[in-house]
């Protein structure tokens, strides 16, 4: 068994992961619009988006895998109750992907070095950000 989030967006679906792929060197495995899907039935409570927009995305992260799709404006809901975990080796690295994230975003914790970093011998540095197309992100920079 894996786990995958699911992420989904009023109409921006492609910009965040077009943005997260160069960010963090990742590979769209797939981006399927709602108009070059039309002969294929929705899961069953969906509603198509306009033609252009995002019905499935898939973003490969290494190991891991981020996942997306458009919804109609009326009917999209921000995003809340979850945060999408980042364990990024290095501070540096942790810190360039944290503020990019931060760009357009809101800080909710800054990205520092965290008092129980000694008690968990992995962790070095913690932050938490909302970024410019509403995903909520822990970063934390592990050790190597």
């Amino acid at each position: 068994m894996n786990t995958a989030p699911q992420l989904a967006f009023a109409g921006d679906c492609r910009q965040a992961f077009e943005f997260y792929a160069r960010l963090m060197g990742g590979v769209i495995t797939v981006m399927n619009t709602f108009g070059a899907n039309e002969d294929k039935a929705l899961p069953p409570g969906s509603t198509a988006a306009a033609p252009d927009q995002v019905r499935f995305a898939e973003l490969s992260l290494g190991h891991s895998v981020l996942r997306g799709n458009d919804v109609p404006p009326d009917q999209h809901v921000p995003m809340q109750g979850f945060s999408v975990s980042l364990h990024i080796e290095g501070a540096n690295e942790a810190r360039r992907i944290f503020e990019a994230l931060s760009e357009g975003g809101t800080v909710t914790t800054p990205l520092a070095e965290v008092d129980w970093a000694d008690r968990v011998d992995l962790v070095d540095r913690f932050g938490m950000v909302t970024d410019r197309f509403g995903v909520p992100w822990l970063v934390l920079a592990v050790k190597g």
